[in-house]
């Protein structure tokens, strides 16, 4: 029965609120450390706590937040004013036959945990989710530039390199907005299902031949690729008046310190679903939660 399972979860941002909050609709027994709220009804039935050993105390699922930890060694918490707890730690301290369920899970975390037999899901390994999830980065994304240019999308001459999860729900909503649009990608199949969808298309290859269609003429250039397609050389030679939209992780597709220097037109957009909307996102976070418990692995 789900009213008999103890839940406890563990810092977090916005988001995390969100998914409290919508857990606390079908889970009665639900403790909560390091996140703040606004009223004390922010988080339904869930109960509060100040000490982090009490809130984990007899705990069948332990959640953590989206990402479990900023640095790879403390948990994050940016809600919490006091010193962030180590991961390690943590670990050590999680009631036996627990199930722990987070978002990028660190490996030192999930070592430690796996040698005293908890089980560690990583939600965000999930198709289902990287898929959604990537819809709210595709809006947020949407939004950077419509707060950001001084013309409509309709008609806006807007390049996406990549063709992956995120690229295709952005070009899917610039295109309903009737933007003109371009995909770069590596694929021949991405490049074809771009084309069918009503896309321009430029091959990304060897070299950088390839971006001279992009230096002229573009209001926006979303990257999605994690690499360095954007370096000085090209930062110098397109148009100045070209927004840049840096979507991708780490190490990003713009050079950064060229970039900086030259006082190109980049904005880096990460983390996009937390910062633009924390509840949908939670709310995403919560019902992939849900069916782990659901589909009866804690």
């Amino acid at each position: 029965m789900k009213n008999s399972i103890k839940i406890s979860t563990l810092g977090g941002d916005r988001r995390q609120v969100a998914v409290i909050k919508k857990l606390a609709l079908s889970y009665d027994n639900i403790k909560v450390w390091g996140v703040k709220l606004s009223s004390p009804s922010e988080t339904g039935s869930a109960v509060l706590y100040t000490d982090i050993d009490e809130a984990m105390e007899g705990a069948d699922v332990l959640i953590l937040p989206l990402p479990t930890s900023s640095d790879g060694v403390t948990l994050n918490c940016p809600m919490y004013e006091g010193a962030a707890p180590k991961l390690v730690t943590l670990a050590r301290k999680i009631p036996a036959d627990c199930t722990v369920i987070g978002g990028r899970i660190s490996e030192a975390f999930s070592k430690v945990a796996n040698e005293r037999g908890i089980k560690v899901f990583d939600y965000f390994e999930s198709e289902d989710f990287q898929i959604k999830n990537a819809y709210t980065t595709a809006e947020a994304a949407l939004s950077i530039a419509m707060n950001t240019l001084d013309r409509n999308i309709r008609g806006a001459k807007i390049a996406v390199t990549g063709y992956g999860r995120i690229a295709k729900h952005l070009c899917s909503l610039i295109l309903a907005l009737g933007a003109d649009v371009t995909v770069a990608a590596r694929r021949s199949s991405d490049l074809a299902w771009a084309r069918s969808y009503g896309c321009n298309t430029v091959r990304i290859s060897e070299g950088s031949d390839w971006l001279l269609v992009l230096k002229q003429g573009y209001d926006v250039i979303y990257n999605t690729v994690p690499y360095w397609l954007f370096d000085r050389d090209f930062l110098i030679d397109v148009d100045k008046s070209t927004f840049i939209v840096d979507l991708a992780s780490a190490p990003g597709g713009v050079d950064i310190r060229a970039a900086r220097e030259l006082g190109a037109n980049v904005s880096w957009a990460t983390s996009l679903p937390g910062k633009y909307a924390p509840r949908s996102a939670g709310e995403l976070i919560a019902e992939c939660i849900d069916n782990i418990i659901g589909e009866g692995f804690v």
